[in-house]
């Protein structure tokens, strides 16, 4: 572990996370909630933060992982989805297994799970894996379609008022980045547009099916990651969310915006598990969900960057230079 954070972002995210940017409280918060939930003392060995925080807790003869969520999300909604989690994991999805129910620590909640670290990171562009990717998502929607009426299982909203849902963490404040950020807005409000008259199947999704949330064997899915991002949605816009991300990894240099063939064959290779092509009607709404997804993280790069410095190879690039996806 670290002594302290010191990235300003890191500070934002334990705060809304631990209530505190100090490490050596944190650290306290975790090893007495690992003490309640029968761990003994562990030592904790890393903590990743993003919207919630990833923590290694080393025990004496093997590891657990604990998430921890801030104290402001749904626990009934977060308790489903990792019922829906245990569930596929018994029926042996590559999930790993959950250890505990949801419960307080600190400010916060946190599970514990199997540490499940199999098979190695997610580069797309080794043959084989788009596919196996796509492959898994299918099998995915096929197998959690049991939890369909499970109590508190999350319905993904769209805005009603607005382009944008809340941002996903406080590292973005939209508002405050209104300016410059206008010609995302319209590509996002076309796509959102479309996306509301839809009128395809709801299915149990996963709605961040991507390279850095899983890890791959040769031919199939080791392991999948980050259960808090299961949803109730359209199957058309759980798969255009995923063929517009499905590169993305913080593990491996690579590029993490596909280009409009790769998002194309992503999703082709989804018709070919599912055992049906989609009709034209839901390929616009799969090319609706991919456009207001690009455009999405579009918005959060510019939140972040509102001067461009990054914008080479960025989400930003690709949108302005390509425009909406269009299928069929």
């Amino acid at each position: 572990m670290i002594d302290e954070w010191t990235d300003p972002s890191d500070k934002l995210l334990a705060i809304a996370i631990f209530g505190t940017e100090s490490v050596a409280e944190a650290e306290r918060m975790i090893r007495a909630w690992a003490r309640t939930r029968s761990f003994g003392d562990g030592r904790v060995s890393s903590v990743e933060l993003s919207v919630g925080a990833a923590v290694t807790l080393q025990l004496a003869t093997d590891k657990v992982f604990v998430k921890v969520w801030p104290g402001e999300v749904d626990p009934k909604a977060l308790s489903a989805q990792l019922r829906v989690q245990a569930g596929l994991a018994a029926r042996g999805f590559p999930a790993p297994e959950v250890l505990t129910d949801l419960s307080r620590l600190g400010p916060g909640w946190a599970s514990a799970m199997e540490y499940k670290r199999n098979g190695v990171a997610t580069d797309v562009r080794v043959p084989g894996v788009r596919r196996a990717m796509a492959a898994g998502l299918a099998q995915f929607v096929r197998m959690s379609q049991s939890y369909r009426n499970l109590e508190s299982l999350p319905r993904r909203p769209l805005p009603d008022c607005s382009v944008w849902p809340r941002p996903h963490n406080v590292l973005f404040d939209f508002e405050a980045t209104a300016q410059g950020a206008e010609w995302i807005d319209d590509v996002a409000r076309t796509a959102l547009a479309a996306m509301r008259s839809a009128t395809s199947r709801i299915v149990v999704g996963h709605l961040d099916w991507s390279a850095k949330n899983m890890r791959m064997r040769p031919e199939s899915i080791a392991v999948v990651y980050d259960w808090d991002a299961v949803f109730l949605d359209r199957e058309t816009f759980v798969v255009g969310a995923a063929a517009a991300h499905f590169p993305m990894t913080w593990e491996l240099d690579v590029s993490g915006n596909p280009d409009a063939r790769e998002v194309m064959a992503f999703v082709q290779e989804y018709e070919e598990a599912r055992g049906q092509a989609f009709t034209s009607a839901e390929l616009k709404e799969v090319a609706a969900s991919a456009t207001y997804a690009r455009a999405y993280t579009a918005r959060c790069e510019h939140s972040g960057d509102p001067g461009g410095a990054r914008w080479t190879g960025s989400s930003r690039q690709s949108l302005k230079d390509n425009g909406p996806f269009r299928f069929g």
